[in-house]
């Protein structure tokens, strides 16, 4: 079997955000028979496939599903088929509702039946499709994995690739239950994996989609099977990363949408293509597509602060979603129904990589995750590295950085056709790849040092340039307070220029004297107003669907920019949407990066941000000028990221 994998076929660079990983064929395991010891193992390859017999199981919804294989399975119990290294793909009903769960193999290059195999899960990006031959890229290190002992197994998830079925991002209910049942598979198929106190070694890795993968599975599976994961670029809430502030990130909306249904032959939920395109028309996304997409986030399992009712009807035919009769499952008072309640966590251990210019899934993102995951008592670790879903999406902040950073990009751009995102992905001097590795090993094997590798420790790794980090004792979330003021009269407000304006009021609040660094979530209290009492409390409460004509839609964009002799700089490409009138107490999007003496940091204020929420302003002609007032807190460190740099 021989395909060719890409979410996105366009540069490598480009390819590999949601892809999450190139493409090949299954791995070779020769066409003659092979001899290990005294044990003729034969090849199958040509042969009809065969199939794994059905498995009885104490619970019968467990039970599973008679499966084709494209290989025997290797057996430590019978001595077949133990070269090691091959590749073979496995298609079976899910248990949901018989659509297809297909997945890769690979198996360890060497097999040790005495001490036998830890198990990887890897999947791919949203639109991508899973690894069909082992390949290093630090998404999908599949070839470093078996070539360390692991077994892997890389999934087609629901609707993408080979897989059956349609793609509702992650839902508990079937993308869910589908990799429950990959991993009760690979337990009662593969007898050579490795099991501590009873239960099975597992841990996943993966970006993007793939990253979101492992905390579905984590939060779903009934024998709480997960011991260590490595997700990467992922999310927490993904309300916040498509709707943040009640804002519409258009131009994600837009590509999701394109790329879902491209990239899975139109195998989207027709509810999601809908709701992310009436974003892109309307400027809002309903309520109870909120609560759909939360209901596909790790927060709602750790939180459910949008209290989404539990369903116990047992019928997955009501999750069959129709945007044109908007037949959704819903209780009277409109909260959207779910069938799998939140589960208390339990510890495992985490390694998170997160891009810290990554405007889908910002730095917020992976901090919320590391509370959570955390607070279960595991042990995680949060990085930040230069990759992330930026580079789909082109700012003047990405051509500044890489203009910044010429060299290294020169050196790096030629190598990514043959080590994927590898020249990006490491924070400093540790290698995503290595990490892994290193991770796995003393948390799955125990063997090793991981802090040998990760050498951040338990500290916060800042990626701040490329081949430039800090190490912080932890995440700074506020800081130090600076006033909004009128750099020309105290006495005068702040008017910002709202609307369809992208070029941005420069409001200043410090400026630094030595080397430092601005590295954590900066904070702000925000008041929008027009400017007199009277003329907020004229706004209508409700106008027209696609302008809201008269409402006084206030939406402004803000975020922390570096003055460096006298050209201004939004850090990192990150702004945080703020919409209406009032008091808005509010985290800005976490940022990174390395201060010198005589830089100013102001705060910048958008009336748009084309590049991440292209048409998504206020489209009222009321709310055009708008009076800032408030403070901001910003996580300024001394130049080592040890202390807080002292005003």
């Amino acid at each position: 079997m021989n395909k060719h994998v890409s979410g996105l076929a366009t540069a490598s660079i480009l390819m590999l955000l949601l892809s999450g990983c190139g493409g090949g064929g299954s791995g070779d395991s020769g066409s003659e028979s092979a001899v290990l010891g005294d044990v003729e193992v034969a090849d199958t390859s040509d042969n009809e496939s065969p199939t794994t017999p059905s498995q009885p199981a104490t619970d019968e919804q467990r039970a599973l599903p008679e499966a084709k294989v494209g290989l025997e399975a290797a057996s430590c119990e019978t001595g077949e088929h133990l070269q090691g290294d091959r590749s073979y793909w496995v298609d079976m009903p899910s248990r949901v509702d018989g659509a297809a769960i297909v997945f890769q193999v690979f198996e360890p290059r060497l097999f040790d039946c005495r001490n036998h195999h830890p198990l990887i899960l890897q999947s791919h990006g949203f639109s991508g499709s899973r690894e069909t031959e082992a390949g290093s890229d630090p998404l999908a290190p599949v070839q470093p994995l078996v070539d360390a002992g692991y077994t892997v197994i890389s999934i087609d998830e629901r609707g993408h690739g080979e897989s059956g079925g349609t793609v509702r991002v992650m839902d508990p209910d079937y993308a869910g239950q589908d990799l429950v049942q990959i991993v009760d598979w690979a337990e009662a198929n593969l007898d050579y994996l490795a099991y501590r106190d009873d239960n099975l070694l597992l841990g996943a890795v993966g970006g993007s989609y793939g990253g979101g993968f492992q905390y579905m599975l984590y939060n779903v599976d009934p024998d709480r099977r997960m011991d260590a994961m490595v997700p990467q670029i992922t999310w927490h809430d993904l309300t916040d990363s498509l709707d943040p502030g009640g804002v519409v990130k258009t131009y994600w909306a837009a590509v999701l949408a394109s790329l879902g249904d491209a990239g899975t032959g139109f195998s989207m939920d027709p509810f999601i293509r809908s709701t992310l395109l009436e974003g892109v028309a309307t400027n809002r996304i309903p309520d109870t597509a909120l609560d759909f997409f939360y209901y596909h986030s790790p927060a709602y399992f750790s939180d459910n602060e949008r209290d989404l009712a539990l369903y116990d009807s047992g019928d997955t035919d009501d999750y069959l979603l129709d945007p044109l009769t908007g037949q959704l499952p819903i209780t009277g008072d409109g909260h959207y129904v779910v069938k799998t309640p939140p589960r208390a966590p339990y510890p495992v251990d985490v390694l998170m990589f997160q891009g810290v210019r990554d405007n889908l899934f910002p730095l917020n993102e992976a901090y919320e995750n590391y509370k959570t995951m955390a607070a279960a008592g595991g042990d995680v670790r949060l990085l930040t590295y230069p990759f992330g879903h930026h580079y789909l999406a082109p700012s003047v902040g990405l051509v500044q950085e890489t203009l910044e950073n010429g060299n290294f990009y020169a050196q790096a751009l030629p190598e990514f056709p043959s080590e994927g995102t590898g020249p990006l992905s490491s924070c400093g001097d540790i290698d995503v790849t290595q990490a892994t590795l290193a991770w796995f090993n003393e948390k799955l094997r125990g063997q090793g040092n991981a802090d040998n590798v990760i050498t951040s420790g338990h500290q916060v790794c800042f990626s701040l340039a490329p081949g430039d980090s800090v190490n912080a004792p932890s995440m700074t979330v506020g800081g130090t307070e600076f006033p909004i003021d009128n750099p020309v009269s105290d006495l005068l407000p702040v008017t910002v220029l709202a609307g369809a304006n992208p070029v941005p009021t420069l409001i200043p609040l410090t400026s630094v004297d030595d080397n430092a660094v601005i590295a954590g979530i900066p904070t702000a209290q925000l008041s929008l107003s027009l400017g007199s009492e009277t003329l907020d409390n004229a706004c209508l409460d409700q106008g027209d669907p696609i302008l809201g004509l008269g409402t006084c839609d206030a939406i402004v964009f803000v975020g922390i920019g570096r003055i460096r002799n006298g050209v201004p700089e939004l850090i990192d490409g990150q702004v945080q949407p703020v919409r209406g009138l009032g008091e808005h107490d509010i985290e800005l999007t976490g940022i990174a990066e390395r201060l010198q003496p005589g830089d100013k940091l102001a705060l910048m204020v958008y009336g748009q941000y084309a590049s991440t929420y292209l048409g998504a302003f206020s489209r009222d002609l009321t709310s055009y000028s708008l009076v800032v007032e408030g403070s901001v807190r910003l996580p300024l460190l001394a130049a080592d990221g040890q202390s807080a740099l002292t005003p």
